[in-house]
């Protein structure tokens, strides 16, 4: 997942600097032509010139010192990025076991190709290995990215609405899997094709029911630290509504994943056999 610095931007009067900078020295070397010939005719144009050139530098300067302070200072606003953090499990799409000892909460964009490619190739090994065995409990969280990804949301409000007929994941499998074409008629199309009623189905997508869940998902999610997707918290599953655990950021490989959800089982399992 690429980071990227936004947002800076100079006053239209400000490139001139730049943009006139290369005529600016033509025109002195011809000028310098023309006094060669004729000398004391072109002085006057030639002192001008020069001293536009110079004007011209010192724009230049200042201009790049501008940006300079811009990018220092977003850098330090920004600081390094958390390693772990607290966020909420509820609210969000379940699967797998409640009672199971691990569980992994994801913020997703299903516009997001970094997360179609978790969901295509990493999750269902997840699903096989951990969660169909009941060893991790996975919460879907919605994060649409709606700046650069205008069909996003819809297609998270379509997966709730799936929800109401119980096919949440059948939704969520289709979205990643049509990701290039998730226009409301689409989505309504999608939805046909895995049985569910397509009028009440249309009424639910069309009336925006859901718009201020998957905001407060959006919501949790910038305040646990999350700005871009997929992101991922892999904790100890407890009684309360949310969980302490380690983030994991982008489209990562499996091994990755099993590295931190071995060692909870492993801790897990170290508890549970000394008990009494």
């Amino acid at each position: 997942m690429n980071r990227r610095i936004q947002g800076i931007e100079k006053p239209e009067s400000r490139p001139r600097g730049n943009c006139r900078l290369v005529p600016g020295l033509i025109g002195l070397l011809v000028c310098v032509g023309v006094l060669m010939i004729t000398p004391g005719s072109g002085r006057a144009v030639v002192e001008e010139d020069v001293r536009a050139l110079r004007e011209d530098m010192e724009q230049v300067k200042k201009d790049l010192a501008e940006i300079k302070s811009i990018l220092q200072s977003a850098t330090k606003r920004r600081g390094p990025e958390k390693s772990t953090g607290t966020v909420g499990v509820t609210g969000g799409a379940v699967l797998g076991k409640a009672d199971a000892p691990v569980t992994i909460v994801e913020f997703s964009d299903y516009q997001c190709p970094f997360c179609q490619r978790f969901s295509l190739s990493v999750f269902p090994m997840l699903k096989r290995e951990y969660i169909y065995t009941g060893k991790v409990r996975y919460v879907f969280r919605d994060f649409p990215l709606s700046s650069i990804h205008q069909e996003a949301e819809k297609a998270h409000e379509g997966a709730r609405c799936a929800a109401e007929f119980n096919k949440y994941w059948e939704m969520h499998d289709a979205l990643f899997q049509n990701q290039k074409d998730l226009m409301v008629p689409s989505l309504k199309r999608y939805a046909a094709d895995l049985g569910l009623e397509s009028t009440t189905f249309g009424e639910c997508l069309d009336s925006g029911k859901y718009q201020a869940e998957i905001q407060k998902d959006i919501s949790d999610g910038a305040a646990a630290g999350i700005s871009g997707t997929p992101s991922f918290f892999i904790g100890k599953s407890g009684s309360g509504d949310s969980i302490t655990g380690t983030i994991i950021r982008g489209a990562q490989p499996l091994a990755k994943f099993q590295t931190i959800i071995d060692q909870l089982l492993s801790d897990h399992d170290s508890k549970t056999d000394a008990s009494p």
